[in-house]
């Protein structure tokens, strides 16, 4: 299938792969890394959420951005802020440091990916947008399974190997994002852009609706999200006290096996079409996340929560490339950033109240996203059941 797209889409893909590798060197580090500077629960709640926040509100933006300045040089400025934001998050020299570094990374993400999906789907077509997109997320999920065992395996090494601090080790596998930014920020100048030709959206009724049928369901899946996942290594860890390799191990795979997953899911939407697809993989998930809470073994936890993460995960590029359909190209970014937007404006809530009921409960936080997630599936597909069409 890959040899039926043209050179920038390969190229937009394997970014995307090289991207989810290396973050998982921040991503899975971040907490234990902050944990490891002497920042509280408390304090990672307002580090997260500020990410997420100004993340949100830059997919407000994104696709205003690319209509002044194009898809191209949208991801380059993205990604030239998304690396100082690392620098300052590696550094670390105080608190506000920090937080600064954070709201990089955060503007990168609100720009980066809106025009990534926009910029993808022009490239090629409706027709091989579902194959394109269940490619992408294959070969990104694969490369972030290998990433996260590495980043969990790595501090360890590092300690013993060269009787280092845990802090160190950890400030050390953070640095190691430096490579995604240094090789992308090169192979985004050497891609053409797609030029917009109407560089204005003419807004109506009609648009406006659209999008939020697909936003309303987004952000409540966000808040969902928001409570649980970025917590989920300290969760583990706090209720099984087992070792960061250990739980490297659940996400590695997790990430293998949906990014196998992916490359066949195309199929099942040609049998059954993509509101069928999604509505059974998420609703499937809710349910496992509502009984998560009552496992007492690490080994079935994990597998539990692998499961979940499979099927609450595998199937947003299938969301991502169903939605595009019904936007014209000059409403694409814009359309995806503002469902973004609301998502990941919720999942922030979501971050503070995370950290609130994991505060009091490890179980209520799993219970109310899976009633989250419930309504969410529903509302979708209460929204598109007539568009499935396999």
């Amino acid at each position: 299938m890959l040899q039926k797209f043209n050179r920038d889409a390969k190229i937009l893909i394997a970014l995307n792969a090289v991207g989810q590798l290396f973050l998982q060197f921040s991503f899975f580090i971040i907490p234990f890394y902050l944990r490891a500077l002497g920042y509280s629960m408390n304090d990672m709640g307002v580090f997260f959420s500020l990410r997420t926040f100004i993340g949100a509100l830059f997919f407000l933006f994104a696709g205003q951005i690319s209509l002044k300045i194009g898809y191209k040089k949208s991801l380059l400025l993205g990604a030239v802020l998304g690396f100082t934001g690392r620098i300052l998050q590696v550094t670390a020299l105080n608190y506000y440091v920090l937080l600064l570094g954070f709201l990089l990374v955060g503007v990168n993400m609100g720009i980066r990916q809106p025009n990534f999906s926009a910029l993808l789907s022009e490239e090629v077509g409706d027709e091989l947008r579902h194959h394109a997109f269940s490619i992408s997320f294959g070969l990104g999920t694969i490369f972030n399974a290998v990433g996260v065992l590495l980043a969990g395996f790595m501090p360890n090494f590092l300690e013993n190997a060269f009787g280092i601090t845990a802090q160190l080790a950890y400030r050390l596998v953070l640095a190691f994002s430096f490579l995604q930014f240094l090789i992308t920020i090169p192979a985004l100048l050497i891609i053409k852009d797609v030029p917009v030709e109407n560089p204005k959206i003419r807004w109506r009724k009609e648009l406006i609706i659209r999008i939020l049928k697909f936003s309303i369901p987004s952000a409540i899946i966000g808040l969902g999200a928001g409570i649980t996942i970025p917590y989920m290594q300290l969760y583990f860890d706090m209720r099984f006290g087992v070792t960061l390799a250990a739980i490297s191990g659940v996400f590695f795979f997790q990430q293998l096996v949906m990014g196998l997953g992916s490359f066949i899911l195309p199929k099942l939407v040609d049998r059954i079409g993509p509101v069928k697809t999604i509505t059974l993989f998420q609703s499937s998930a809710a349910l496992l996340f509502a009984v998560f809470p009552s496992i007492n073994i690490f080994t079935l936890a994990a597998f539990f929560y692998i499961i979940r993460s499979i099927l609450m995960n595998i199937v947003w590029p299938i969301n991502d490339s169903f939605m595009l359909g019904f936007f014209s190209t000059e409403e694409k970014a814009t359309a995806v950033g503002i469902r973004r937007a609301f998502s990941t404006f919720m999942r922030g809530i979501g971050n503070y109240i995370g950290g609130f009921l994991f505060g009091i409960s490890l179980s209520y936080p799993f219970y109310t996203t899976a009633t989250l997630y419930i309504i969410a599936t529903f509302t979708f597909y209460f929204f598109f059941a007539k568009y499935n069409k396999a």
